[in-house]
Protein backbone atom coordinates (compact mmCIF):
# COMPACT_ATOMS: atom_id res chain seq x y z
CA UNK A 1 0.00 0.00 0.00
CA UNK A 2 1.24 4.05 -1.09
CA UNK A 3 1.66 6.27 1.50
CA UNK A 4 0.77 9.82 0.99
CA UNK A 5 3.53 11.83 2.84
CA UNK A 6 2.73 14.49 4.71
CA UNK A 7 4.72 17.69 5.32
CA UNK A 8 6.70 16.78 8.39
CA UNK A 9 7.22 13.65 6.92
CA UNK A 10 8.71 14.86 3.51
CA UNK A 11 10.44 17.64 5.50
CA UNK A 12 12.43 14.56 7.53
CA UNK A 13 12.90 13.32 4.28
CA UNK A 14 14.77 16.01 2.35
CA UNK A 15 16.51 18.12 4.91
CA UNK A 16 20.06 16.15 6.46
CA UNK A 17 19.55 18.58 9.55
CA UNK A 18 16.05 16.77 10.20
CA UNK A 19 16.38 14.86 13.63
CA UNK A 20 14.56 11.96 12.05
CA UNK A 21 16.08 12.24 8.63
CA UNK A 22 18.13 8.77 8.21
CA UNK A 23 15.54 6.87 9.43
CA UNK A 24 12.67 8.56 6.99
CA UNK A 25 14.98 8.42 4.17
CA UNK A 26 15.80 4.83 4.55
CA UNK A 27 11.92 4.43 4.70
CA UNK A 28 11.22 6.57 1.53
CA UNK A 29 14.18 4.68 0.06
CA UNK A 30 12.49 0.82 0.82
CA UNK A 31 9.14 1.72 -0.85
CA UNK A 32 8.17 0.44 -4.28
CA UNK A 33 5.76 3.66 -4.36
CA UNK A 34 5.19 6.89 -2.49
CA UNK A 35 2.57 9.58 -3.38
CA UNK A 36 2.82 13.32 -3.17
CA UNK A 37 -0.10 16.41 -3.23
CA UNK A 38 0.21 19.60 -3.76
CA UNK A 39 -1.00 20.39 -0.32
CA UNK A 40 2.30 18.45 0.80
CA UNK A 41 4.72 20.12 -1.47
CA UNK A 42 3.68 23.64 -0.48
CA UNK A 43 3.88 22.77 3.32
CA UNK A 44 7.80 21.64 2.42
CA UNK A 45 8.85 24.98 0.42
CA UNK A 46 6.57 26.74 3.40
CA UNK A 47 8.61 25.36 6.71
CA UNK A 48 11.84 25.11 4.02
CA UNK A 49 11.90 28.81 3.90
CA UNK A 50 11.16 29.20 7.86
CA UNK A 51 14.28 30.59 10.40
CA UNK A 52 14.36 26.36 11.70
CA UNK A 53 16.00 25.52 8.08
CA UNK A 54 16.90 28.78 6.82
CA UNK A 55 16.62 27.45 3.19
CA UNK A 56 16.34 29.37 0.47
CA UNK A 57 13.67 29.22 -2.33
CA UNK A 58 15.87 27.75 -4.99
CA UNK A 59 17.20 25.26 -2.31
CA UNK A 60 13.80 24.09 -0.93
CA UNK A 61 12.59 23.90 -4.46
CA UNK A 62 16.34 21.45 -5.21
CA UNK A 63 15.48 19.52 -2.13
CA UNK A 64 12.04 18.48 -3.00
CA UNK A 65 12.52 17.96 -6.61
CA UNK A 66 15.12 15.54 -5.20
CA UNK A 67 12.15 13.23 -3.80
CA UNK A 68 9.36 14.05 -6.46
CA UNK A 69 11.95 13.12 -9.59
CA UNK A 70 12.31 9.99 -8.22
CA UNK A 71 10.39 7.13 -10.18
CA UNK A 72 8.73 5.73 -6.94
CA UNK A 73 6.91 9.11 -6.32
CA UNK A 74 3.41 9.56 -7.51
CA UNK A 75 0.79 12.37 -7.12
CA UNK A 76 -2.39 13.11 -6.50
CA UNK A 77 -5.26 16.39 -6.43
CA UNK A 78 -6.01 17.82 -3.42
CA UNK A 79 -9.36 17.38 -4.74
CA UNK A 80 -11.27 16.69 -1.33
CA UNK A 81 -13.98 18.90 -0.29
CA UNK A 82 -13.75 20.28 2.77
CA UNK A 83 -17.51 18.90 3.59
CA UNK A 84 -15.33 15.44 4.27
CA UNK A 85 -13.76 16.21 6.86
CA UNK A 86 -14.66 14.67 10.47
CA UNK A 87 -16.37 16.85 12.58
CA UNK A 88 -13.18 19.18 14.89
CA UNK A 89 -13.09 20.57 17.74
CA UNK A 90 -9.49 22.24 17.19
CA UNK A 91 -8.24 24.49 14.24
CA UNK A 92 -5.17 22.84 14.79
CA UNK A 93 -6.29 20.07 13.49
CA UNK A 94 -7.41 21.59 10.08
CA UNK A 95 -4.45 20.40 8.01
CA UNK A 96 -4.41 16.91 9.61
CA UNK A 97 -7.50 16.08 8.83
CA UNK A 98 -7.45 17.09 5.31
CA UNK A 99 -4.52 14.89 4.64
CA UNK A 100 -6.28 12.09 6.37
CA UNK A 101 -9.27 11.99 4.35
CA UNK A 102 -7.37 12.98 1.35
CA UNK A 103 -5.44 9.43 2.07
CA UNK A 104 -8.31 8.25 2.87
CA UNK A 105 -10.53 8.90 -0.35
CA UNK A 106 -7.31 7.83 -2.31
CA UNK A 107 -6.43 4.31 -0.61
CA UNK A 108 -3.83 5.08 0.92
CA UNK A 109 -1.86 5.45 4.09
CA UNK A 110 -0.60 9.08 5.26
CA UNK A 111 3.30 9.00 6.38
CA UNK A 112 3.24 10.84 9.45
CA UNK A 113 5.78 11.80 12.10
CA UNK A 114 3.32 13.13 14.30
CA UNK A 115 2.30 10.63 17.10
CA UNK A 116 -0.51 12.81 17.94
CA UNK A 117 -2.03 13.00 14.77
CA UNK A 118 -1.76 9.13 15.05
CA UNK A 119 -4.31 8.92 18.43
CA UNK A 120 -6.69 10.58 16.89
CA UNK A 121 -10.01 8.49 16.82
CA UNK A 122 -10.70 10.12 13.05
CA UNK A 123 -7.17 9.06 11.87
CA UNK A 124 -7.60 5.87 13.12
CA UNK A 125 -6.35 2.91 10.32
CA UNK A 126 -4.84 5.87 7.57
CA UNK A 127 -2.30 7.73 10.00
CA UNK A 128 0.92 6.11 10.73
CA UNK A 129 4.27 6.54 11.55
CA UNK A 130 6.19 4.11 9.48
CA UNK A 131 9.84 4.73 10.92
Amino acid sequence: MSHLLDVNFLLACGWNSHARHATARAWLEAQSVFTLCPLSELGFIRVSLTPGYRASFADAQAALANITSRKQACFVSADLSVAKLPALTSHADVTDAYFVELARAHGLKLATLDEDLCRKPWAAGIAENPC
